[in-house]
């Protein structure tokens, strides 16, 4: 089965990648989608994202917009503009007898354009690099490197977007395309691929979910009481299992096996209903999640999961991977929050003001740390309690931060090779 990638960028770098992609054509089909201007980014993601694999755009700016929006899930790259890129459009220059060593530029950080200058024995009479910041359009990056030509600072502008050098080119003024050079478009061809082909098979993992009725609800419940209450929940995990294309199993009195594929657990929203229809029916469990290559070490892993479950009080779930990565507590406070987005108190209008959150969100923040009765989170458990991706966790994190309404207290790692973690206090 092909993978498909996805291919999203304006018309002239559409084609310039798909004439580099053909070498691919045996084991990839491309999903293309081409945008005038790049807002459509993000409508154009939304289109395809359920068919296709991977996500490849053909520039850093439309990335930065899908990414900043938080629209997909699937994994998404861009073609990056090196310092290599330049050197076309600098070697037509030359060839046109025209001068190249006085330039504006934009899609590259001075670094690169410094670096692969000094590679081919070359200096730069004056280099301007027009900066891209988040808002900034079409017309306005046009601006920059036109003031920089008609004050005298330039005599060429390089860009990398198709549309600022069409304007420019209409204006008169002596542009070039800065396109990605035919090895970095192989090279972002392949990883698309390979991250792809990864995700597919990690989806085909196996997932096997412990669910555990705690003991102490027995103890207080008549027989019947308990039996009445078990068949409620067996009711439960029929429909969860159903949402997520698993099956269901009893183990012993009190214990029940779900098991299914890691695709369909991680696509279906289904685990907050089973949270929400269990607190409801007044059931209090504990649960294991393991993900593994095969069914026995996907069940052993939940076993681990269930132990470490176990011993959190409360109706609580967590995971372990197949490296071992634990992950948890998933529980029903965390995930029951309730708030009021009338409340529009001083001190909420303030935090708003200060972090660009609005009123609600910063209640819904405030009652988060009433409920839980702490603080300090990390950018997983922040992600888990407000139902929001773990990019969104990490911006707003980092916005409150930046208004001084939170710190980073600690910096740690979940294993020696791990990527550290932030621990934020947030001072509402």
């Amino acid at each position: 089965m092909k993978t498909r990638i996805g291919l999203i960028g304006p018309r002239d770098s559409v084609d310039r990648v798909l004439g580099v992609a053909a070498r691919y054509e045996t084991k990839t089909d491309f999903v293309i989608r081409v945008y005038e201007s790049k807002e459509e980014s993000v409508e154009l993601t939304l289109q395809i994202e359920r068919d296709v694999d991977a996500i490849l755009f053909t520039g850093v700016i439309p990335y930065r917009i899908v990414s900043y929006a938080n629209v997909t899930d699937k994994p998404c790259l861009y073609l990056p503009r090196v310092g290599t890129s330049i050197v076309k459009a600098l070697w037509e220059m030359r060839d046109a007898g025209e001068r190249y060593d006085r330039i504006s530029v934009d899609s590259i950080d001075r670094e690169a354009v410094e670096e692969i200058a000094e590679e081919i024995g070359f200096k730069f009479d004056a280099l301007e690099v027009v900066e891209y910041e988040e808002g900034t359009s079409y017309e306005d990056l046009a601006e920059m490197h036109a003031a920089l030509v008609s004050e005298g600072a330039v005599e060429a502008a390089l860009t990398g977007l198709s549309r600022t050098y069409r304007i420019l080119s209409g204006r008169g003024i002596r542009c070039y395309k800065i396109y990605p050079t035919k090895y970095i478009i192989r090279e972002s061809i392949q990883k698309a691929i390979y991250i792809a082909e990864k995700n597919k098979v990690k989806a085909y993992q196996i997932a096997v979910t412990i669910l555990r009725l705690r003991g102490d609800k027995r103890s207080v419940l008549s027989e019947y009481d308990f039996l009445r209450l078990k068949n409620a929940f067996e009711r439960i995990l029929i429909d969860y299992a159903k949402g997520i294309l698993g099956s269901v199993f009893p183990s012993g009195r009190d214990e029940y096996l779900l098991f299914a594929t890691r695709g369909t657990m991680e696509e279906d929203e289904g685990l907050e209903t089973l949270f929400r229809s269990s607190d409801k029916e007044g059931i209090d469990f504990c649960a294991g999640l393991g993900y593994g290559s095969t069914a026995f070490n996907a069940e052993a892993n939940a076993r681990k999961a269930l132990c470490r479950a176990a011993a959190v009080p409360g109706c609580n779930l967590f995971s372990v991977d197949v490296d071992g990565e634990i992950e948890g507590p998933v529980s029903t406070p965390m995930r029951s929050l309730q708030y009021s987005i009338a409340e529009t108190d001083s001190e909420v209008r303030a935090v708003a003001e200060a972090t660009g959150l609005s009123a609600a969100y910063v209640t819904k923040i405030k009652s988060l740390v009433r409920m839980t009765k702490k603080n300090r989170f990390d950018v997983e458990e922040f992600a888990a309690a407000l139902d929001i991706s773990e990019r969104s966790a990490r911006r707003i994190l980092q916005n409150i931060a930046g208004a001084g309404r939170a710190e980073v207290v600690a910096l740690e790692s979940k294993s020696k090779t791990g990527r550290p973690r932030r621990l934020y206090e947030l001072k509402l």
